[in-house]
């Protein structure tokens, strides 16, 4: 992933930082918010929750309050990963994978969990 050009993108889009939310995916793969913010600095007063949580569903309630009480469209951006936990966040209820398929995918990420916690 270039960092750097997806932050220009973004700011492209979004020019004020504190309008943008950074979280940490519960994946192997996904970017540390340190690492997001030492390629792109020009994200430093995004909304990072540096010093608090970070959590894919703690941020997106976070930036839908503020979205709602600022009368803004809310746009959330990332992988399968991240998307999954934002819906439901937002509450939105869809279709599930069958048991078997979620069993299956559910010991990998329980596996990336762990492994992330080791850290």
């Amino acid at each position: 992933k270039d960092i750097k050009q997806n932050a220009k993108l973004l700011l492209s889009i979004v020019p004020d930082p504190s309008h943008i939310h950074l979280v940490e995916a519960v994946n192997l793969r996904a970017a540390k918010v340190e690492d997001i913010l030492d390629q792109a600095p020009e994200l430093k007063n995004s909304n990072n929750a540096l010093d608090g949580d970070r959590t894919i569903t703690t941020q997106v309630r976070c930036a839908k309050a503020i979205a709602s009480a600022n009368d803004e469209l809310l746009v959330v951006c990332g992988s399968v990963f991240l998307m999954a936990e934002a819906r439901q966040a937002l509450g939105i209820n869809e279709p599930r994978d069958s048991e078997n398929i979620t069993k299956v995918a559910g010991k990998g990420m329980m596996k990336c969990k762990q492994e992330k916690s080791q850290k």
